[in-house]
């Protein structure tokens, strides 16, 4: 019997010698990492494939030159982007495989690509598959294209960057400064696109192939006075990088069914509490002639949110917004850091968010019937099990919900002025 016991856990010790073994692992130099992937409708098969790779060559130092330059034949390009038609993401990374002398894999993987045209047919079994993948990181950033990812991935080329890894990981994190599109990853889509309180949303991007031609008329000219009337592809920018990030991409279930620009992006990311900072231009209250103001804002503390059910069974939502300003520029010199005219400014701001506010929710009722906010989080309080809460199905309702918003603004800071003057007139 001792024996016995002695033998067994001699066998149990030599087993665990042979379960330490990293038997899956592969060498670094086996390995090439995906940093982006895009995908498109395929004419023959279901999608096209794009897979932008490190150039282990030249990040090493040995293909020479930067951000996406180099030689003819793409020896000194950080990245090598291939494309394949087939059946599916993780059948294209196979077929891939049989171009490459290494193993492809997506534990690297920073962002997502869909064309325009895949996300209006719907996403949802894509985001399936690739959620089962054991490589996939759910931390990845994911983006609609407007035109064809795999043109995307082939024309970015961030000239400031060594990589394109660390453009989309700054891409994600710089919504906070401005607030022209939002910061969105696989796992946060894949799990609103399977709750019963909010629809999904994602951030545009695009190729702009025009220059400053396509800019519209400011607010002297008869336009908006706002900085955010643009969508990714339309920003007047030249230069050499033609990739731009801007504007959301609206969701009903998995099925893309519009888009908001910059400015309506800013009020969403307010009523959902996640706007840090922005620049944002009002026109000039005390003057007759358009003149705007800018405005340094940041969200001052997050939205509260009331609901009830009125007696027809109707749902009223008050969504209370408290923002915070500093006075940044101005052309018309009225005095604003007095006491007797902020007031009167902070009233203006207020309800010009108020009614920007109003006109995207009313545009969300009404033509996308989409809940993107996600106020259906603070109507299933009101329901006291999962069951009861899924047959009321607020998805469905949300278009007939009275929504009301109240903005609350504080002027702290007048820049390093203490007082402004007129300034004389050279007639």
């Amino acid at each position: 019997m001792r024996a016995a016991k002695i033998f067994f856990f001699f066998l149990a010790a030599l087993t665990l010698l042979f379960l330490t073994g990293c038997f899956g692992s592969r060498e670094t130099d086996e390995t090439f990492y995906v940093l982006a992937m895009g995908f498109d409708k395929g004419e023959k098969d279901n999608m096209v494939v794009t897979v932008s790779i490190a150039n282990p060559k030249a990040i090493a130092g040995m293909g020479g030159g930067g951000g996406g330059g180099g030689s003819a034949k793409g020896e000194g390009k950080n990245v090598v982007v291939q494309s394949v038609e087939t059946y599916g993401p993780l059948a294209g990374i196979e077929q891939l495989g049989t171009s490459t002398s290494r193993h492809l894999s997506l534990l690297h993987t920073k962002a997502y690509i869909f064309s325009e045209d895949m996300a209006r047919e719907g996403l949802g079994s894509w985001f399936s598959t690739l959620s089962r993948y054991h490589e996939l990181r759910a931390t990845s950033y994911v983006f609609v294209c407007r035109g064809k990812a795999k043109d995307f991935l082939e024309k970015n080329q961030p000239p400031l960057e060594l990589s394109p890894t660390k453009q989309y990981e700054l891409i994600g994190s710089l919504s906070a400064a401005h607030g022209l599109y939002q910061n969105s990853m696989f796992k946060e889509f894949y799990q609103d696109y399977k709750s019963w309180s909010i629809e999904p949303s994602l951030p545009l991007a695009a190729i702009h192939e025009g220059g400053l031609e396509t800019a519209k008329p400011g607010v002297v000219k008869g336009g908006e006075q706002t900085l955010g009337r643009y969508v990714a592809g339309e920003v007047p920018i030249t230069g050499e990088n033609k990739a731009q990030f801007d504007g959301t991409a609206v969701f009903r279930g998995d099925k893309m069914v519009g888009t908001l620009n910059g400015e309506e992006t800013r009020y969403y990311l307010m009523l959902r509490g996640q706007f840090e900072n922005g620049f944002l231009i009002i026109l000039d209250p005390l003057v007759a002639e358009p003149s705007g103001i800018g405005l340094s804002v940041h969200q001052a503390r997050s939205p509260k949110y009331a609901t009830r059910f009125n007696e027809d069974g109707s749902v009223t939502v008050d969504v209370d917004i408290y923002l915070e300003a500093d006075l940044a520029a101005m052309l018309s010199g009225i005095n604003y850091e007095s006491p007797d005219n902020k007031p009167i400014l902070e009233e203006a701001f207020s309800e010009n968010i108020r009614e920007g506010c109003q006109k995207l929710i009313e545009r969300t009722q009404e033509e996308f019937k989409s809940d993107i906010f996600g106020f259906g989080e603070q109507v299933k309080g009101h329901f006291w099990t999962v069951q009861s809460w899924r047959n009321f199905d607020w998805l469905q309702k949300y278009p007939e919900a009275q929504v009301n918003v109240t903005v609350h603004t504080r002027i702290r800071r007048t820049g390093l002025q203490l007082k402004t003057t007129q300034v004389k007139s050279g007639e």
